[in-house]
């Protein structure tokens, strides 16, 4: 939360800075200008302008520091009303009468001073500062208010991100063992059988593993990243299938680099593979199929199985697998992202569609504390 804050609050004090000096030296000149039509620019009429513009920025920073300890305090908004009056009057006054006391001291100092004195009567400039401190007071007050409220927004989101990731460390951590147990069966099946395809079939199990329970918790990942896994999972899943699974692939190029939730092949694949080729004895087909259309700003990832639509899947009720993965899909892509099945002919299509970027880029799963 630090990092988040800290850069804002050095923008803020350099911004402070520069419109203070910006519009001090503003009145200042202004001052210069008005007292010269009167008369030619000499020290006798700049010295008292800029004096004025001295005091006058010092007396706003002690408006400032009075701002600031005022906002610590719960006030109402008469009693606010009042301190913006009241502040500004008595700051007025005192750099009034703080103004012509240092004049009268150097026409005492240096004769031809004296001049400068004379032109310049006690209440001449409170009736100038008073306006001009209501007005940097209101202004003052409404940036700070500005500023607290993005503040404010910045440790909601920020509060939102950290309940986000930890919704996705829950959610990826519901997938290890899920996938794991289904593996270490299939491996436990085919030790009697095939030893050989056994140990293939534990290789590629291990990759996998790594990679789910890997140091990097980056839970949006590259479509080439996740099809390098997927294949793994195919190699491992055609051990077991042997004749009975044929796997197909059309994949469009510019879709590579494009982000999605770690795991979502393996879970459309497994989810394919369990519903839909391990029902048939003879197996079948699956088609995994990624298009991209620029000009819509659209893409969709689709995994295409023999079968049939179980009537639970229509109803919305697809298993832990589906039902977390369009769980991240929300988390990760709000209203941009989604996950249909569909039955079309004889072929289960499930399809990722997505409509726009993820929320973040960078979204990553705090890694879980040793016990």
């Amino acid at each position: 939360m630090r990092a988040l804050t800290a850069p804002q609050g050095r923008n803020t004090s350099q911004g402070f800075w520069w419109y203070q000096s910006l519009g001090w030296s503003f009145f200042a000149i202004l001052q210069l200008l008005v007292l010269t039509t009167d008369e030619a620019l000499s020290l006798h009429t700049a010295l008292p302008a800029l004096l004025l513009g001295v005091l006058a920025l010092a007396g706003s920073l002690v408006l400032r520091s009075f701002w600031q300890r005022l906002r610590q305090c719960l006030i109402g908004t008469a009693s606010t009303l009042a301190c913006w009056f009241g502040s500004a009057l008595a700051l007025a006054l005192l750099l009034d009468v703080l103004h012509h006391s240092l004049l009268t001291v150097l026409a005492s100092l240096w004769p031809l001073a004296q001049g400068m004195a004379d032109a310049q009567p006690l209440g001449a400039r409170a009736v100038l500062l008073l306006p001009l401190y209501l007005a940097w007071s209101a202004l003052y007050l409404m940036l700070s208010r500005q500023q607290q409220l993005q503040q404010a927004q910045q440790l909601q989101l920020a509060s939102e991100l950290q309940l986000q990731q930890s919704q996705l460390q829950s959610l990826l951590a519901q997938l290890n063992p899920h996938f794991m147990f289904n593996c270490i069966n299939n491996i436990r099946a085919l030790i009697l059988e095939d030893p050989a395809a056994a140990r293939r079939m534990l290789a590629h199990f291990a990759d996998m593993l790594r990679y789910q329970i890997s140091a990097d918790q980056q839970v949006l990942v590259p479509l080439r990243t996740e099809l390098a896994v997927a294949e793994d999972y195919i190699a491992l899943m055609q051990i077991q299938f042997e004749q009975r699974l044929t796997v197909t692939r059309q994949i469009d190029p510019a879709a590579l680099s494009l982000l999605v939730p770690k795991l979502t092949l393996q879970l459309l694949l497994e989810n394919a593979i369990k519903h839909g080729i391990s029902q048939s004895a003879t197996g079948g087909v699956i088609a995994l199929v990624v298009t991209v259309d620029p000009s819509a700003g659209c893409w969709q990832l689709m995994v295409q199985n023999s079968g049939r639509l179980q009537a639970e899947s229509a109803q919305g009720s697809s298993g832990t697998g589906l039902i977390n993965l369009r769980q991240r899909l929300a988390l990760l892509f709000a209203d941009h992202a989604s996950l249909s099945l569909q039955q079309q002919a004889d072929t289960v299509v499930a399809t990722v569609s997505f409509s726009g970027p993820p929320l973040c880029h960078n979204i990553t799963a705090p890694r879980q504390q040793p016990v």
